[in-house]
C-alpha cells in the first residue's frame, strides 16, 4: 500500500509524484525553514513542481478537508471518550490544530500535486 509506485508513498514520504525519488521540500518540518519551502523542480527527474502561477491554491480545499476532519474527530474523541465539556474539547482541538498546521499544509500540497502528476518509473533519469 505504501510501496514505491503508489500515490500514498509519494504523499506520505513527500516525494516527487513522477519518479518517487526526489524530495518535494528542501527541508524537513523540524528544521523550521518554512512550511512551503519547496523545490521548483524535482532534483532527480526535473519534474516541474510549480505547474502554473497559483497552482497550489486548490490545495487549500484539501487542507480545509483535512483540518475539518481533524477538528471533528478531536471534538468527538474529547467529548465522548474523555468526557470533556464542549468548551474544553474545543480548546483542546484548537491547540492541537495549531500544532498540526504545518503538517496539514504540506500534506495538502503533496496530495494536490499527486492528483495531477502520474508516476513514471523510467522518468528518474535527467
Amino acid at each position: 500500500m505504501f510501496k514505491k509506485g503508489s500515490k500514498l508513498y509519494s504523499i506520505s514520504k513527500f516525494k516527487c509524484p513522477r519518479c518517487h525519488e526526489g524530495d518535494l521540500y528542501k527541508s524537513s518540518l523540524a528544521s523550521m525553514q518554512g512550511i512551503y519551502n519547496m523545490h521548483d523542480n524535482c532534483p532527480k527527474c526535473n519534474q516541474d513542481y510549480q505547474k502554473e502561477p497559483g497552482f497550489y491554491w486548490g490545495a487549500m480545499y484539501i487542507g480545509y478537508a483535512l483540518s475539518s476532519g481533524y477538528m471533528l474527530s478531536a471534538m468527538v474523541l474529547c467529548i465522548f471518550v474523555f468526557d470533556f465539556t464542549v468548551n474544553q474539547s474545543f480548546a483542546t482541538a484548537i491547540v492541537g490544530g495549531f500544532l498540526f498546521v504545518p503538517l496539514v499544509a504540506r500534506l495538502a500540497r503533496a496530495i494536490w500535486i499527486n492528483i495531477y502528476v502520474k508516476y513514471k518509473p523510467s522518468s528518474n533519469k535527467v
